[in-house]
């Protein structure tokens, strides 16, 4: 199953290690984080399909963790099944709100929690999102580009700034602009990282000499894509 990546965070315990033993015997690529935080970081290098996790967690509760990847514009496709204590509405009312797409407790079977992964990556690939411009194929779902149907090998950031670009063509973005959709606010970078990426970025498209054919700068504004 080419990348069907699964995220679990759960607490240790029965049901945890007998859904990842069903899932990956499923083929499913299952990885194990603890914490919050940990959770943000995996997801940033290797963008995974689904991820079940617990609302309880540590440095991040599972709620803001769900809230922060449905607002990113590159993780908000992530799958995110909820883990709640009880069986309790207010839980699940919340859960919803911070953007998860289901929820479990611990009242759930582990063939049903196993089902409810199935069905949430049955949904999630019937939206795939995919941008086509010129010979590119940037897949959101997937985190990947491909050139003439060939896979180009792409940083984090690197897919996220060309993400940005080719979504919207023919718009002109401003160096800040880029470095707070990008980099986000918190993160202190200077213009010249967004100029040193874009010009890794034409590298990785196979482009060496200027001008670019698909990234054009508009010298003293900022860039966009042709």
């Amino acid at each position: 199953m080419e990348n069907e990546r699964i995220l679990i965070a759960l607490p240790e315990n029965e049901n945890k290690n007998s859904v990842s033993r069903i899932l990956r015997q499923k083929g499913y690529d299952v990885t194990f984080k603890r914490k919050g935080q940990e959770v943000l970081n995996y997801v940033k290098n290797d963008l995974p399909l689904v991820i079940l996790m617990d609302y309880n967690l540590k440095s991040k509760n599972g709620w803001e963790v769900s809230k922060e990847l449905k607002s990113d514009q590159l993780t908000q496709n992530v799958g995110v099944i909820l883990h709640c204590e009880i069986n309790e509405e207010n839980e699940i009312i919340h859960a919803f709100e911070m953007g998860a797409d289901d929820v479990i407790h611990a009242e759930n079977s582990v063939r049903e929690i196993v089902a409810r992964v199935d069905a949430l990556i049955r949904r999630l690939k019937n939206g795939h999102n995919c941008i086509k411009v010129q010979d590119l194929e940037i897949d959101l779902d997937a985190h990947r580009v491909k050139k003439d149907g060939e896979p180009i090998d792409l940083t984090y950031i690197q897919f996220k700034l060309l993400y940005l670009l080719a979504s919207r063509r023919e718009s002109i973005f401003s160096r800040t602009e880029i470095l707070e959709r990008v980099w986000g606010k918190k993160v202190y970078v200077t213009n010249r990282t967004v100029d040193v990426h874009i010009k890794r970025l034409r590298e990785k498209l196979g482009e060496i000499r200027y001008p670019s054919n698909y990234i054009q700068t508009i010298h003293g504004v900022g860039y966009r894509f042709i």
